[in-house]
């Protein structure tokens, strides 16, 4: 499935985009993205666009909210496990193979994995949704990378369908958007 967006839709997300990027001045990289990894991947601030694109095309097509983004490096372990789209979708992107990387961390219980790539390089105005996954299927043998500490999985593994948004995970992240707006305010985009 292919999701265009147009250029006032792109400008949106380039914004947001711009800001998380501040937000997280001075932040240092995960081991996987540092050191001679780095030269390998693109500029911090096209990976920011590319995020948050592809991010907005899930929460378009699927018609949920998204998660509103950025916040201060020192806000991160409060908000970490909040999904990308409400209620419960981690949208992952291709960015250097042809296969979408999966970390432990993002193995969660009642997650369900959205895979995409942001098809064009110039623009970001088209993104391809591969289809969906849960978080817990991702720990085949086959599919580690040991010297990542991930999983590769293949973009034809995922399912083309609706994601399983059944009610009880619907209930879960309302529950979890309740407890961490008890802790801290939260920000929601609404499509």
């Amino acid at each position: 499935m292919i999701i265009h967006l147009s250029k006032e839709e792109v400008r949106a997300c380039a914004d947001i985009a711009l800001n998380r990027w501040m937000m997280k001045w001075g932040s240092i990289d995960r081991p996987n993205y540092a050191n001679e990894n780095k030269h390998k991947l693109e500029p911090e601030i096209a990976a920011n666009v590319r995020t948050i694109v592809a991010e907005y095309a899930v929460s378009k097509h699927y018609k949920l909210p998204m998660v509103f983004p950025f916040y201060p490096n020192e806000e991160h372990s409060f908000r970490m496990h909040n999904p990308d789209v409400l209620p419960c979708l981690e949208v992952k992107t291709v960015r250097t193979r042809k296969e979408i990387p999966i970390f432990p961390k993002d193995i969660r219980e009642n997650s369900v994995l959205i895979g995409v790539k942001v098809l064009d390089g110039d623009y970001y105005s088209d993104v391809e949704i591969y289809g969906w996954l849960m978080a817990t299927e991702c720990t085949k043998p086959e599919w580690k990378d040991p010297d990542e500490n991930s999983w590769r999985i293949p973009l034809d593994a995922f399912n083309q369908d609706y994601p399983p948004l059944t009610p009880m995970s619907v209930l879960l992240a309302v529950r979890s958007e309740e407890h961490t707006s008890e802790l801290q305010s939260q920000s929601t985009i609404s499509y």
